[in-house]
């Protein structure tokens, strides 16, 4: 009688932590399906915001007219384009620094007139 409640008693210990390493599995499972869920989420928001504005800017007559004459190289009668070169890059070349007054200073009262 003892044996047999001792192995009820392990059965049901076996029973139990098995079940728990099963939930623990799937909560860390579930957790990181939410975690990438919710990325792909917040990209697509993002996304759906952009294309919104893009939207309500194609619909605007006039962005479209203006987008339009870019693309095809035409402008109005009373307009003139402008081109501007890029910039070209130019070096820099930094000047040596000069010694600070009072370190000149500190050298020659220190060290005397050295000719």
């Amino acid at each position: 009688m003892k044996r047999f409640r001792l192995f009820i008693l392990y059965g049901l210990l076996l029973f139990f932590v098995l079940s728990l390493s099963k939930n623990i599995v799937e909560y860390r499972r579930n957790l990181s399906f939410y975690e990438d869920y919710k990325k792909t989420y917040t990209t697509e928001k993002e996304n759906n915001t952009k294309l919104k504005t893009k939207l309500v800017k194609s619909q605007d007559m006039r962005e479209f007219e203006k987008n339009v004459r870019n693309k095809l190289g035409l402008n109005l009668e009373d307009e003139t384009i402008l081109v501007i070169p890029n910039p070209t890059p130019t070096v820099f070349q930094p000047s040596p620094t000069p010694i600070p007054n009072h370190k000149q200073w500190l050298d020659l009262l220190l060290n005397g007139v050295t000719n």
